[in-house]
């Protein structure tokens, strides 16, 4: 239990820091990849910021929990997540909508589904499968 705080702990700090990062200051991260910040993508990756910096304190909050019913349901829907976001970022390196630090999205999103998938797995052979 204490790894999965651990991990959830860390999980957390990565997410609201990048939320913050793209609610307040899109504008300066988004040409590190490639990306024109017009207004409307402007404004896309403040709310993309606010989901991050949302799911950033669900992570957490839940990790303090003992009830692996809600634990798991924030590790499959996080495993979900980052299962398209890795979808969406690879796709938009590999076209071009990004430039080559895209794989950077893909990385972050790939070690987190890593952290998740486990976590879901050592916590079942744990708690059952519930």
């Amino acid at each position: 239990m204490e790894n999965l705080k651990r991990f959830l702990a860390i999980a957390a700090v990565i997410t609201v820091i990048n939320g913050i990062g793209y609610a307040l200051a899109p504008g300066v991260l988004l040409p590190n990849y490639g990306i024109a910040p017009s207004p409307g993508t402007l404004l896309g990756f403040r709310f993309f910021g606010a989901a991050l910096l949302t799911f950033g304190l669900i992570l957490w909050f839940v990790r303090q929990s003992h009830d692996w019913i809600a634990i798991r349901a924030v590790l499959i829907g996080a495993s979900v997540g980052n299962i398209v976001g890795i979808v969406v970022s690879t796709w938009a390196t590999l076209t071009g909508v990004m430039n080559g630090s895209g794989w950077l999205f893909v990385g972050t999103y790939a070690v987190l589904l890593l952290g998740y998938a486990y976590s879901l797995y050592a916590g079942s052979r744990k708690f059952g499968a519930g």
